[in-house]
């Protein structure tokens, strides 16, 4: 039987979502953004980033389209310093105390939803070990208007901040396991008050450095007043055998909340579910057959992770994508394209290319080598402000995350 958190939660969910009464492509990304025309004769359109406008509903919205191309990948790396660029424009900062006593993690993303940006983070402590601030599994943040600053004012335990926890319901870890962890991908809107994150949980603290898998969890997440809150409605979403899904990425894009999952024959399994309460059903969602790009199969489950039924295709060397467990998939209204930022062996960190958000993908072009060592390479596109001309990623680990700023002059 359902439990009462998860009526109530997912009859929110259907009373909000915006009816498709009148679209517009507001933003400028080529799919209509879904509004609700109003009694005064406007139109209240959420926007595929999460945040709501509102228009005359009789307005006629220009339309913007890319008019650059983006060369081939040998060309485009012949090509850094002229057509693009890419230089480290500092560390990742946060405000008062937390700043102070060097707060530091392995990856930091970023979302919109509404109008508030959310940082949503993995393992964090200060510098000197959990005595100093404490020790959060995953800590979500709101931002500033700076790409390089997460408000973290008046916060002394980063534990304070936790965003995905267990359910009340989930299994305690059993020994030689003591404690959770909670991966957890990025935030995508189902409304402007109202997003969906997955995180994958398992068993960990073994002395010995053993873990358990445990499985696929979905949240609901809301705005709370001083930091993000996510909501688990249910116990897993899954056992601990199938694909970790999400947590390469999520995006919001049309009527779907696609996810982007490491597994099948290229390296990257996408889903895709309907933007609404359905998140919460296993059953409901589709993933995009193997060598195909158009045909999408509901299985009825979540992959196994050794499935070889599902995955994208890319043009890159052998069809697979160069692409750790963590990365950004986001909409480039410069390039006219969708992107996947990600890293390979965490010294790599690449970028692929498509026309949709499933694909087909470009051959792989490289952004940065020889930096160091690249973990969980991060976009922020919510602080693009010339049309995505530019944009910023982070990577860590362990410690201050690098920013890089992208310009492409093509």
């Amino acid at each position: 039987m359902l439990s009462s958190t998860f009526l109530s939660l997912s009859l929110f969910f259907l009373t909000s979502i915006a009816t498709p009464a009148k679209r517009y492509d507001l933003d400028g990304n080529g799919i209509p953004d879904l509004c609700t025309t109003n009694s005064d004769g406007t139109a209240s359109c959420l926007l595929s980033d999460g945040s709501l406008t509102t228009v005359k509903a009789s307005t006629t919205i220009p339309v913007p389209r890319a008019t650059v191309t983006l060369p081939d990948p040998v060309t485009f790396k012949k090509d850094n310093g002229t057509k693009w660029s890419i230089k480290y424009v500092g560390n990742l900062a946060f405000t008062d105390t937390l700043q102070a006593k060097g707060l530091g993690g392995d990856k930091c993303r970023s979302s919109k939803l509404g109008n508030k940006v959310i940082w949503s983070c993995g393992d964090m402590e200060c510098k000197g070990g959990f005595t100093t601030c404490g020790f959060s599994m995953g800590p979500a943040f709101y931002g500033t208007s700076s790409v390089l600053t997460v408000d973290t004012t008046g916060i002394s335990l980063v534990q304070s901040n936790d965003f995905v926890v267990p359910f009340s319901g989930d299994p305690k870890p059993v020994a030689p396991q003591t404690a959770f962890g909670m991966d957890t991908s990025n935030v995508a809107a189902i409304n402007a008050t109202h997003g969906v994150a997955y995180a994958f949980e398992i068993w960990r603290g073994a002395s010995d450095g053993s873990f358990v898998n445990r499985g696929n969890a979905v949240v609901s997440v809301t705005l709370g007043n001083e930091k993000p809150i996510a909501t688990r409605v249910g116990p897993l979403l899954t056992g601990p055998d199938t694909i970790q899904l999400g947590l390469l990425a999520i995006l919001r894009d049309g009527d779907f909340i696609y996810t982007y999952s490491i597994g099948g024959p290229s390296g990257i399994i996408v889903g895709r579910v309907a933007a609404s309460d359905k998140v919460f059903s296993a059953s409901a969602y589709s993933f995009l057959v193997t060598g195909s790009t158009s045909t999408w199969t509901t299985p009825g489950s979540i992959p196994a992770a050794s499935s070889k039924t599902f995955g994208m295709t890319t043009a890159n060397s052998g069809g697979k994508f160069s692409c750790g467990a963590y990365g950004s998939v986001f909409f480039n209204t410069y390039l006219g394209k969708y992107v996947i930022i990600c890293t390979a062996f965490e010294n790599f960190t690449n970028m692929y290319v498509s026309a949709t958000p499933f694909g087909p993908w470009s051959a792989e072009y490289g952004l940065l080598d020889g930096w160091g060592i690249g973990y969980g390479s991060m976009a922020h596109p919510e602080f693009s402000t010339d049309g995505g001309k530019t944009f910023h990623f982070s990577q860590g680990p362990d410690g201050p995350f690098n920013m890089f700023e992208v310009s492409f002059n093509l």
